[in-house]
């Protein structure tokens, strides 16, 4: 049983460059991947993945009367137990407008795949590709568990959507028990794109005789309770589906989560799921603290090109879901206001790490850049780079220079870190491109084996 699904829909629209009769895009490209998991029977579970990807970040090139893109998407799950591959596809997803004012290259749109899984772990594996430029490419690799529902009152995953309709159009590809349910595999609500949220899940082993609360709770990062509702309802059914709608517009911009609990006429919980989200409100901002406002101020004169760059060298301070958010950001505007609240967070410290003025911290990769740029690589992506941009200049250096009987290597030392801490750096390929091999620093990588690497 297996599904694949295409719809469009609305989202803003990114840089791209007119070449001759070709449109090549200037922002990297994105995919965004979301699953969900549903009952199937006793012995194998049915798996959904959500693809999205945005025709602007793709390559076209004209030809017979259109500018023709496409993705080459290729999805694997593999089985972690037998190593087996229980899906392995390939297809090309083509995509055509008709000049680069087409609406529709202002639109991303968005795949289903589903599959029945028999119960275990699995590894998700997902490679999407420019078609007309393979370099341009992004992948995903998650691990899944495909478990039963058997026994007692459960709940499917949350499918977090961009709408959910009353439907009675089978042979509509979003269709299913009754409903239109087209997914949001960005994951990211709020008012510039998608200001409520649509949920919808499947509840399994039920008492159609009793009646249930169903909860949703919508908490920050910080784990506070930013929206909450409540109702009651008889299903009547042993198996059922729950949707519902919640207003993103009021909530401040950052990582959520969104609950769902399920309570008996006990006021005994009886199910539970939870989905991380993201919440992006630019028009939300919340009362200017000083550092805010400067961070803001030093912003107001860099382009868009200059923000990005800046953002991409702060890779070991920034969260994944920083990373993945600042991502869908199309707009100068938008990755300005952005950078300066990730400045300002950056400021109080965070991820281990004591405050980090913003000046300092590019003033470090700035000297790594100086100091530790290898075949072609700024210093800030090297190993040494980014161990001198987090923790400064060392101590003290302990240099190997190359002999026959050892690779040339060097082990830093900083005495004022956990009470002294030493990182061993070893040039293992000949070309002065030191590689961390081993450090004492809680966190880093750490190999009592390494001098196995010196021969």
């Amino acid at each position: 049983m297996r599904r694949i699904l295409l719809l469009i829909v609305f989202t803003t629209f990114g840089s791209i460059d007119l070449i001759a009769q070709s449109i090549i895009p200037t922002s990297p490209f994105v995919t965004n991947i979301d699953y969900a998991r549903f009952r199937n029977d006793e012995q194998s579970g049915y798996l959904e993945i959500y693809y999205g990807f945005h025709p602007h970040l793709l390559t076209h090139q004209w030809s017979e009367g259109k500018y023709r893109a496409g993705v080459h998407l290729w999805t694997r799950v593999r089985d972690d137990k037998t190593e087996a591959f229980a899906v392995n596809e390939r297809v090309l997803l083509p995509v055509e407008i008709t000049d680069t004012t087409d609406v529709s290259l202002r639109f991303p749109f968005i795949t289903q795949a589903g599959y029945v899984l028999p119960l275990g772990d699995y590894t998700l594996e997902v490679v999407a590709v420019d078609s007309l430029n393979p370099s341009r490419r992004d992948s995903v690799s998650l691990v899944i568990n495909i478990d039963a529902y058997t026994g007692e009152v459960a709940c499917s995953d949350l499918e977090l959507c961009s709408k959910i309709v009353s439907s009675s159009k089978k042979d509509d590809p979003f269709f299913k028990n009754s409903l239109e349910v087209v997914p949001n595999s960005t994951i990211i609500f709020g008012s510039t794109a998608y200001p409520v949220v649509f949920h919808y899940l499947e509840l399994y082993n039920l008492n159609p005789q009793e009646t249930y609360i169903v909860k949703t709770l919508i908490a920050d990062s910080e784990g506070r309770i930013v929206k909450e509702s409540s109702k009651t309802i008889k299903y009547g059914v042993g198996n059922a589906v729950e949707v519902g709608t919640t207003n993103m517009t009021s909530i401040k911009s950052g990582k959520c989560h969104f609950r769902l609990l399920l309570f008996n006429q006990s006021a005994e919980e009886v199910a539970r799921t939870e989905k991380v989200f993201f919440v992006y409100n630019p028009h939300l901002v919340a009362p200017q603290e000083a550092a805010l406002t400067f961070q803001a101020d030093v912003l107001e004169g860099l382009s868009e090109k200059e923000l990005d760059m800046e953002f991409s060298q702060a890779p070991y301070i920034a969260t994944d879901e920083e990373k993945k958010m600042y991502k869908q950001l199309d707009t100068e505007t938008g990755k300005r206001e952005f950078l300066a609240k990730f400045w300002t967070s950056v400021l109080k410290g965070r991820l281990g790490h004591p405050p980090i003025r913003r000046v300092d911290y590019l003033r470090m990769v700035e000297m790594a850049n100086e100091g530790y740029s290898r075949m072609g690589r700024a210093g800030w992506k090297t190993d040494q780079g980014r161990v001198y941009i987090l923790y400064g200049k060392p101590d003290e250096i302990e240099r190997h220079p190359h002999v026959s009987e050892s690779k040339p290597h060097e082990i830093w030392r900083y005495y004022g870190i956990e009470g002294g801490a030493e990182f061993v750096f070893i040039d293992r390929f000949g070309f002065g491109d030191y590689q961390l091999v081993h450090s004492t620093k809680r966190g880093e990588l750490r190999d009592g084996g390494w001098e196995r690497f010196l021969r």
